[in-house]
């Protein structure tokens, strides 16, 4: 699950819901999943959102005013069968989920929801449109998105040089073999002649901010990761 809670940062979410207590609860909570947070208080505004938006996932209460949850998602589900749609719900409202039946909902949440059936209901949702493949694990709370070439250590974005993130990426696009000084040199600096002492002032940089010695050196040759699984 941690993957898809990485990708959900990238990830932005429509909530349609009445009650502005329970609202205003809830966004906090969102904010703290996802990278954008939409909010809308009726269907009709929620229906307007998610077509100037075009967000990521929707979660929506079955019960709301002007246009309730059903009709929003047979509404949107007229055209549009990819993005993933959580419906909130209340025990006294499970006869209503007969008639979500064919409207392929991703999940049910009973309220009051609870923060551990939030999260899972929602990375298991978001499966459906986004393959967690680009998430690579380097180590113990160590993480490299392919996706979007970035580096999280404890669940926070490492800042990289450029020359660093070229040399990060060109690794990992090569992470089962040796990349030669030759092949760095000419990906990172491509019109000058090759600087081994860079090269190894990139290296010393990046084993500091990786907090692990996963770059190895092969003598005479160049660099590799170490892909075996006790240094993961």
């Amino acid at each position: 699950m941690i993957q898809n809670m990485f990708i959900l940062k990238e990830k932005s979410v429509l909530f349609a819901e009445d009650d502005t207590i329970s609202r205003i609860q809830m966004t906090e909570i969102l904010e703290m999943i996802f990278g954008t947070v939409y909010t809308a208080s009726d269907g009709d505004e929620a229906y307007s959102i998610y077509e100037d938006e075009t967000p990521d996932i929707l979660i929506s209460d079955i019960k709301m005013p002007k246009q309730d949850g059903l009709s929003l998602i047979r509404r949107i589900r007229q055209n549009d069968y990819t993005i993933p749609i959580i419906l909130l719900t209340s025990f006294a409202e499970q006869e209503l989920l007969y008639s979500a039946a064919n409207l392929s909902i991703d999940g049910y949440l009973v309220k009051p929801v609870e923060l551990e059936k939030l999260t899972s209901t929602i990375c298991t949702a978001i499966q459906r449109t986004h393959k967690t493949g680009g998430l690579i694990v380097l180590g113990k709370n160590l993480y490299y998105n392919s996706a979007t070439q970035e580096l999280y250590k404890r669940g926070k974005i490492v800042p990289l040089g450029v020359k660093e993130q070229e040399f990060l990426s060109l690794l990992m696009k090569n992470r089962y073999k040796t990349v030669t000084k030759d092949e760095i040199g000419k990906s990172l600096w491509p019109l000058d002649s090759i600087c081994e002492s860079a090269i190894k002032n990139i290296v010393l940089r990046l084993r500091k901010k990786l907090g692990i010695d996963i770059i190895i050196s092969v003598r005479g040759i160049g660099y590799r990761l170490d892909t075996r699984e006790s240094a993961r």
